[in-house]
């Protein structure tokens, strides 16, 4: 991506609707915005390797350069917004990307004020919502949060397997998934003794927090070790909004096209609003939901 000096945090706010779903052609060569019950769904661009929604907007990175960029809100509609970067997420209204080499984390300061600003140094990986931006530093060894200017962050953590922005920050641990309440603190919320089989975060937002374990989707309650599952194979949880949760139905391959589906908000009901879509398991890499 390219970087400059432009005033941080100056932002663009689509005017659409914060509570709409994103998905990517089976081959990734369109993305598509769903529209509502009974409207279907409308082609927006592509081709595209992937695809990036929240209150910042919509963004999609090129298959062929990396280049990523922003969605205008009509259809065949976007501009460039940056060269490629090792990694790309969008939260809390925010767009971040690590730049190439995984060598700094950068903010982009929206069309208004162009450019990129760089606001930290090497990083494994980020994570971006509600609760802020957080990152794994290069040699993983450490977990830090971004204290909102450039350069400065605080360390509440040592080594993660996967860190998470949400409502909180979630941190995946070999003994299951742990949430950070202050300092360098953390309180299990998910223990691996009584999910024997807790795979992955399959999404993450102010919705909430839903994983992937022991053959079913579940959704946080918000007390540590306290899940309800809303749903089990072939449906995995891939994206959330700030009103719905999506996912697959997912076929025989972790890889393979399956159709999109919404959650009905109780039990395990869910229905097929549409596809084929592209899906990576386990997060749901061809989904992106608007709102955060």
């Amino acid at each position: 991506m390219t970087t400059g000096t432009s005033q941080a945090g100056v932002r663009i706010r689509p005017p659409w609707a914060e509570q709409t779903v994103f998905a990517l052609a089976p081959d990734r060569s369109y993305v598509a915005e769903w529209n509502g019950p009974g409207a279907g769904w409308t082609i927006i661009g592509g081709p595209a390797s992937e695809v990036y929604a929240g209150s910042a907007g919509v963004f999609a990175t090129d298959p062929s350069t990396g280049d990523i960029a922003e969605y205008n809100g009509t259809p065949g509609s976007w501009t460039q917004i940056g060269g490629p970067g090792a990694e790309f997420v969008e939260g809390g209204g925010h767009l971040y990307g690590i730049g190439p080499d995984n060598a700094y984390v950068a903010e982009w300061n929206g069309q208004a004020a162009g450019g990129w600003t760089v606001i930290g140094g090497p990083a494994y990986q980020i994570a971006a919502g509600p609760a802020g931006l957080v990152e794994i530093n290069q040699d993983i060894t450490e977990t830090l949060i971004y204290d909102g200017t450039p350069g400065t962050w605080t360390q509440i953590g040592g080594a993660s397997l996967g860190v998470y922005s949400g409502n909180a920050v979630y941190s995946s641990e070999p003994s299951g998934l742990e949430q950070w309440t202050g300092g360098t603190a953390w309180e299990t919320i998910l223990d691996n003794g009584g999910f024997t089989s807790y795979y992955a975060v399959q999404a993450v937002g102010s919705e909430g927090l839903f994983v992937e374990a022991a053959g079913g989707d579940f959704e946080y309650n918000g007390t540590p070790l306290s899940w309800t599952q809303i749903g089990g194979l072939p449906v995995l949880v891939g994206a959330v909004s700030q009103t719905s949760v999506y996912g697959f139905a997912v076929g025989s391959s972790n890889t393979a096209a399956a159709d999109v589906e919404v959650y009905s908000g109780s039990g395990s009901t869910w229905t097929v609003i549409g596809g084929p879509a592209w899906q990576v398991w386990p997060g749901g890499a061809g989904l992106a939901a608007a709102g955060d």
